[in-house]
């Protein structure tokens, strides 16, 4: 029997599934992060690559007193400026943000929309263990656990709005 090498794109699949890595960036799975830059703070969960969209954006302005959520789902049969509640729900708790619908710029695309939210019901519910469902009519993304803890617990410390 005549041994034959493995093409390099198996032997790197195989590396990197082996390590943890992922193989694609078209593939990379979302990950959980908070970030500052002066009185602005994010909790985002999304994409590696911020150039992407977020299903999970919650923005805090220190400086003007104001926090900001942002959701990228599916919202493909809505209209701008339709009003639509963003749920929130861990186990038996359910917080529901009122918000409406948004296009965005160039893209036209719809995402759903509140400003001038409270963020710490949000940030209770991602306190919890397990998945939180973020929910709004008949879309629904799940926001992974993995790595949640750390990034709420920096976008709380740092953003001084209830």
């Amino acid at each position: 029997m005549k041994f034959r090498p493995m093409p390099i794109c198996l032997s790197l699949a195989l590396l990197a599934s082996t390590i943890g890595l992922p193989f694609s960036s078209a593939y990379a799975a979302n990950v959980w992060r908070a970030k500052m830059s002066g009185s602005f703070v994010t909790l985002r969960y999304g994409p590696l690559d911020e150039r992407e969209k977020a299903p999970f954006l919650l923005s805090c302005l220190n400086g003007v007193g104001i926090a900001v959520l942002s959701v990228h789902m599916d919202f493909p049969e809505q209209q701008t400026g339709e009003a639509l509640t963003i749920d929130f729900i861990a186990g038996d708790k359910t917080v529901p943000v009122a918000g409406e619908t948004a296009a965005e710029d160039g893209t036209g695309i719809i995402y759903g929309e509140a400003g001038d939210i409270a963020v710490t019901p949000i940030l209770e519910v991602l306190r919890t263990d397990g998945p939180v469902t973020m929910k709004s009519g008949a879309n629904a993304v799940e926001l992974s656990p993995l790595g949640r803890a750390e990034p709420v617990a920096e976008f709380d410390k740092n953003c001084s709005l209830d």
